[in-house]
């Protein structure tokens, strides 16, 4: 059992003082004397150190379920009382010695054992009791404890269930679901194509556009860097179809992505951001997306002008979930920056 904690020093005090007045007016009553200041000192200094010793050190480590402590239990309690009685009577020489006058109650070396010892023991017993007290409060707080925090557990795991029991069924879901899709724009594609060249190829870069973003990234958690960038290709192609070929934006790339792999969809967040936000009708200031490819690192950067109203929530959530992806798979840095015009990032990757 481990040593138990004191609390509540104000607490401790207020008893002491009115357990220490209670008995000095009750021997005053009885016997109508009063010792003096260094009788009590000697008194009471050492009996409140035998109760705390006793509660807070003796029995917490001599009582365990461990150890044989009715063995042991014993021993440091008569070790104790023998260091309180040596104690006690080195003071008295010591106040002797610096001539400082005591009562002197006791007329031989037997009397003073005695009476040291039955004051000893009682001080003992009431610290048996004040441990006790301590040690079973303790075990029901612990206990309390035990069963909020096994309360919590239970919690916690009824809504993994649920979770998982969801996510479950939402997998079963995109099993299906996608695959019709994608038969969908086949099909529309195949029936289209006939009619209008430019209706069917937006199709087709659609139906790109979702079997990437559909795709399961490899083991690691990667797809190939190339593939990333021309779904980015494929996301401006078709909302330019969509505009009339009217947006004013750049696709960029600089350097060779052969063989370097990236989380999926990180990419794809940023220049999403670009047509959420960016005023894409300005010639003069077309949006940017430029990749740049150096050895082993990808430089990423957007920048662009912002629209003048912005219905939808502003860029934070979107880069939160960027930055965290992105935490988990490579070493990164990610600059921002953001005035009341203009909206640059610039993501370096360390792929």
């Amino acid at each position: 059992m481990k040593t138990l904690r004191f609390e509540n020093l104000r607490l401790h005090i207020i008893i002491w003082s009115i357990y220490i007045f209670y008995e000095v007016v009750l021997v005053y009553t009885l016997s109508g004397k009063l010792a003096n200041f260094y009788d009590y000192a000697i008194h009471y200094v050492l009996n409140i150190l035998l109760f705390y010793f006793t509660a807070h050190i003796l029995l917490p480590n001599a009582i365990s379920y461990t150890r044989k402590s009715y063995v042991l239990a014993p021993l440091m309690i008569l070790g104790e009382l023998s260091i309180y009685i040596l104690a006690r009577y080195l003071i008295i020489i010591l106040y002797h010695h610096l001539h400082i006058a005591i009562n002197e109650p006791f007329p031989s070396v037997q009397f003073f054992i005695i009476s040291c010892t039955g004051r000893a023991v009682y001080f003992i017993g009431l610290s048996t009791g004040y441990w006790l007290a301590l040690s079973t409060i303790q075990n029901r707080k612990k206990i309390a404890d035990l069963e909020t925090q096994q309360l919590r557990t239970e919690l916690q795991t009824q809504e993994l269930e649920k979770t998982l029991l969801t996510t479950e069924n939402a997998y079963l879901k995109s099993q299906i679901n996608p695959h019709f899709l994608l038969n969908t724009l086949n099909f529309l594609y195949n029936s289209v194509s006939k009619f209008s060249e430019k209706i069917a190829d937006s199709v087709m870069t659609l139906s790109d556009i979702m079997r990437y973003a559909l795709t399961n990234a490899d083991e690691d958690g990667k797809v190939m860097l190339e593939s990333e960038i021309d779904h980015i290709g494929n996301f401006i192609k078709l909302n330019q179809a969509r505009f009339s070929e009217r947006l004013c934006i750049e696709l960029i790339r600089r350097g060779d992505p052969e063989g370097l792999r990236i989380i999926p969809l990180v990419l794809i967040t940023l220049a999403e951001n670009v047509f959420k936000y960016g005023d894409l009708q300005n010639n003069s200031y077309p949006a940017k997306i430029i990749v740049n490819i150096e050895v082993n690192t990808l430089t990423f950067t957007t920048q662009n002008l912002k629209k003048k109203r912005i219905t939808e929530r502003g860029y934070g959530i979107g880069i939160k979930n960027v930055r965290s992806r992105l935490a988990m798979y490579h070493k990164y840095e990610l600059t921002i920056e953001d005035n009341e015009t203009d909206y640059k990032s610039v993501l370096r990757i360390e792929l």
